[in-house]
């Protein structure tokens, strides 16, 4: 009757290290964007050149587009691990 308990309490924890990895990757990717993508129109050369702007704009959301597919792709292969290991946990046990 313990093994029962403990075997549910791993993967609850199991469970709650995998939301947490996936949270902390968005939150990382978040702080990247605001605070190394959206200051990047700080470091134009003529700040009153409107295609300079256009321009500056079109790179920061090009990073950021870039950033969330990688972000997408990443956690989707997580995600891929994480149900292979359980559902080959559940054939096993």
């Amino acid at each position: 009757m313990d093994r029962v308990g403990v075997g549910k309490e791993m993967n609850f924890l199991d469970l709650k290290f995998f939301i947490l990895f996936m949270w902390v990757l968005v939150m990382t990717a978040c702080i990247f964007i605001i605070f190394v993508i959206a200051p990047i129109s700080k470091f134009q050369i003529d700040q009153n050149d409107s295609l300079s702007f256009l321009k500056t704009s079109f790179i920061q959301a090009t990073l950021a587009v870039i950033i969330v597919g990688i972000l997408i792709i990443v956690l989707n292969k997580f995600k891929k691990v994480y149900l292979l290991k359980k559902l080959s946990g559940k054939k096993n046990g």
